[in-house]
């Protein structure tokens, strides 16, 4: 008989993408994976997501079997046969899945960017550049500035100079 028993099963996955221009100048696009399982600190790499969904299966597999162990065999296999429906039902709807993720991620950054873009248009516009004319006033004033730091440097060396005590 099985019993009433929870168990977790955690994966973590990493996704890098890499674009490039081919030698007939087409762009190209590879994606390639890292699935970790956190519970057990198996990993594994993967270019497609195939391989990934098996590495997950794999592991929620050994999670019924080992749960299951003191079942009886029919318990056992009416458990697994259970679980692998689930992971038909998956299978039939995980593209669809992936790539209204990778939309959703693809519009979220297009947002950010916006939002980003709208942020230093009205900074620019409240922080105006100065015209030419206003550019040779600053940079006359910071000349005047440097000569009277120059000033002030030598009087501060003839006083240092007449403060040394032998």
């Amino acid at each position: 008989m099985v019993e009433d028993q929870r168990s977790i099963a955690s994966f973590m996955i990493r996704f890098t993408q890499h674009i490039w221009r081919d030698s007939q100048d087409e762009p190209q696009v590879q994606w390639r994976g890292q699935i970790n399982h956190v519970q057990g600190d198996d990993e594994t790499t993967f270019t497609d997501l195939t391989e990934a969904l098996e590495f997950i299966q794999r592991h929620l597999t050994l999670l019924t079997m080992n749960a299951t162990s003191s079942a009886d065999k029919q318990d056992q296999e009416e458990v697994l046969d259970k679980s692998y429906l689930l992971w038909e039902q998956f299978a039939a709807t995980y593209s669809n899945m992936v790539f209204d993720a990778m939309r959703n991620s693809i519009n979220q950054s297009e947002a950010i960017k916006s939002q980003m873009d709208e942020a230093l248009g009205s900074a620019l516009k409240s922080w105006p550049v100065p015209v030419v004319n206003e550019q040779d006033e600053i940079s006359s004033a910071i000349d005047d500035l440097n000569s009277q730091l120059q000033v002030l440097a030598e009087k501060i060396a003839i006083l240092e100079g007449g403060l040394k005590i032998d």
